[in-house]
């Protein structure tokens, strides 16, 4: 009787919500087990893109970009700041966010995974033992009790069929760089306040689980939160006992996806981390709008979007545009900036950042100190040059629109215009348009 009910249903919901054969063979046992009106596995998936909401992982993603341009700052921002700035783009909590929902996608062991992701991005901001660690074996586990082990573990609480499974394998993915009593700890309780919100378990029942099972501190009002902020020493802000309990506050505070994350930044501190941690929560809870999903879509690489549409089961389409940071993109991609030849007159918008001991090397464009026939040539090199690497990602700045180029985008534009459509090259918005 299952299997005839199975072949009807999934005949229904391919062809009406285009569920994958993989979703539906990895998914349809689990609704069985765990029949809910709201809430199961089942019911996410065919509603992890629901109209103007999206349940998932983006949701985590989300936050650290939002965050990433006020971590550590001493203005802390206010409720009402903006949340996608020109400081804003992915960090590390993005990275191993991704490679923690690859690993669960794809079968792979989650410390291959971790390595894997980390290497293909080495600017991403890892923390100093994190870097030792990629520098080294993979095979030798750390004892970290930093924040990292929960910024990344949002994907187990959206994967997991039970609270049960959910503690088992937020503690495997853990235990490669935190193997310690406070890391898995504080994965295991950013991971199932995911699952409970997933769950539609209530805003005061989630609070009492993770008070009871891991007596973290849930009272904490901001004012002593900033106050516990603004008197860390170096380091103390990315312990997991300082920052779990601040990200699961956030969530409860808050009225809404965009309230949770707000809520998140107005604490200071490793806001990005915290945001993330907050925001992959309230995705499950509340859902995150759509409108936000698409803003920060155009923050990411495209095989960091192409890991969310899978596990998301979403369809978001890259827009290619170049970000306003680029610094933690992953080491193929080349910078593309304007280059000064006039002595004491700095290359424009991105050259900085490749002479930056943390690139090798980008693409140059002449555009200040040299005749605008000169720029031309050196763009219809640079498209050759494109077409001759189709393996590289190229990330083109803000080239001959400084104020030392004095060149413009109504004569910059055209130039680039046969790039458009290259999938494996990123233009600035004013080059789009």
């Amino acid at each position: 009787a299952r299997l005839t009910v199975s072949r009807k249903l999934k005949k229904c919901l391919i062809t009406c919500y285009k569920i994958t054969d993989f979703c539906y063979l990895r998914n349809i046992s689990r609704w069985y087990t765990f029949k809910r009106e709201t809430g199961t596995l089942f019911s996410y998936y065919i509603h992890a893109e629901d109209g103007e909401r999206v349940y998932g992982i983006i949701g985590a993603v989300i936050g650290d970009i939002v965050g990433s341009g006020h971590e550590f700052k001493k203005k802390i921002p206010k409720y009402s700041c903006k949340l996608f700035c020109a400081d804003s783009t992915f960090t590390d909590d993005s990275v191993l966010t991704i490679a923690i929902a690859d690993a669960l996608l794809h079968e792979k062991p989650f410390v291959d995974s971790l390595w894997e992701w980390a290497h293909r991005y080495p600017y991403a901001g890892w923390g100093k033992r994190f870097r030792k660690w990629l520098k080294g074996s993979k095979d030798v586990q750390l004892s970290s009790i930093g924040n990292g082990c929960g910024m990344r573990i949002s994907p187990v609480g959206f994967y997991a069929n039970s609270l049960e499974e959910t503690l088992k394998i937020a503690k495997e993915a853990t235990i490669p760089t935190h193997n310690s009593k406070e890391g898995i700890k504080g994965a295991q309780a950013i991971a199932s306040s995911v699952y409970l919100a997933r769950q539609r378990k209530s805003k005061a029942e989630i609070k009492a689980y993770i008070e009871e099972q891991f007596g973290y501190n849930l009272d904490m009002t901001q004012e002593e939160i900033v106050d516990m902020v603004e008197h860390f020493g170096k380091g103390d802000g990315e312990l997991a006992e300082n920052s779990i309990n601040v990200a699961i506050i956030a969530f409860l505070n808050g009225d809404d996806y965009e309230g949770v994350v707000r809520t998140a930044l107005t604490y200071g501190g490793d806001s990005d981390t915290i945001a993330c941690m907050a925001g992959s929560i309230a995705a499950a809870y509340y859902g995150v709008p759509l409108s936000m999903a698409k803003e920060a879509v155009r923050y990411l690489s495209d095989d960091l979007l192409a890991v969310i549409n899978e596990f998301d089961h979403t369809t978001f389409e890259s827009m290619h545009i170049t970000p306003p940071v680029t610094k933690e993109w992953h080491q193929d991609c080349i910078i593309v900036y304007g280059k000064s030849v006039v002595d004491g007159i700095n290359n424009e918008d991105g050259g900085y950042e490749v002479f930056r001991k943390r690139r090798k090397g980008g693409y140059p464009i002449r555009t200040i100190g040299v005749d605008f026939s000169e720029t031309k040539n050196d763009v219809k090199e640079f498209i050759s040059y494109v077409e001759e690497h189709p393996d590289k990602t190229f990330l083109v700045k803000k080239v001959g629109l400084g104020k030392n180029a004095k060149i413009g985008v109504e004569k910059m534009a055209p130039l680039f215009a046969p790039l458009k459509d290259k999938p494996n090259v990123y233009l600035p918005a004013a080059f789009l348009k």
